[in-house]
């Protein structure tokens, strides 16, 4: 028996967040000299969304396909490590999508599922010198994939509650940090950075199953 499936989720995400500049640039070299190529930005805040789904189940086993979309505070900022006293780094990761798979074991009025697919986020980085000012800034889309799993409780009436954890693995790829104002030659340069950026959520959900 098949069922689509509708509902809403909040709660709370995590990110590590390891950044490598790919090349030369304003905000890692001194004159010629490289002086270091990765720092790490970390961040967590409350998430909400919502999710869109379809389950078919055959004696206790449920086998579905689900959709979501989340808004998230995700932020984090730091000083630079190459130089502290004037750069400042902030990351922003926002709009996480996801389509999984899921598959699951029903007892009573309970639901336990695993389920694994595709993720992606807008991520936006924004480099700042204060001292110059110079300042790179700008977003771009990581997709990657996600694990996870969780458990429902059905309360009558199609209505079910319940609680979701996901681990999300992205990459940005090499991306170029738009910056009108990072001077060319020795020294200077816009950067292009990869991010591998890890995102742990956890979820309340309540979802509506129609037919029931």
């Amino acid at each position: 028996m098949g069922r689509l499936l509708c509902g809403g989720q909040l709660g709370r995400a995590w990110n590590e967040t390891d950044w490598h500049y790919e090349n030369p640039n304003w905000f890692n070299t001194l004159g010629p000299a490289l002086v270091i190529s990765n720092f790490d930005i970390d961040g967590s805040g409350i998430m909400g969304g919502g999710q869109l789904g379809f389950n078919y189940q055959t004696g206790a086993w449920v086998f579905g396909i689900e959709g979501s979309v989340a808004g998230t505070e995700l932020d984090g900022s730091i000083r630079s490590p190459f130089f502290p006293a004037s750069d400042r780094y902030t990351m922003d990761v926002s709009w996480l999508t996801t389509v999984t798979g899921r598959v699951g074991y029903a007892w009573d009025r309970w639901l336990a599922y695993a389920k694994g697919g595709w993720a992606g986020a807008d991520i936006e980085l924004d480099l700042f010198d204060r001292g110059t000012p110079v300042r790179a800034k700008s977003s771009t889309w990581a997709d990657g994939y996600t694990l996870g799993g969780g458990a429902e409780y059905a309360f009558g009436h199609g209505f079910s509650l319940g609680v979701d954890y996901a681990y999300v693995d992205l990459d940005t790829g090499n991306f170029t940090v738009r910056c009108p104002t990072c001077p060319p030659g020795v020294g200077g340069g816009v950067p292009i950075v990869d991010g591998d950026i890890e995102i742990q959520t956890v979820t309340a959900r309540v979802n509506y199953r129609f037919g029931q």
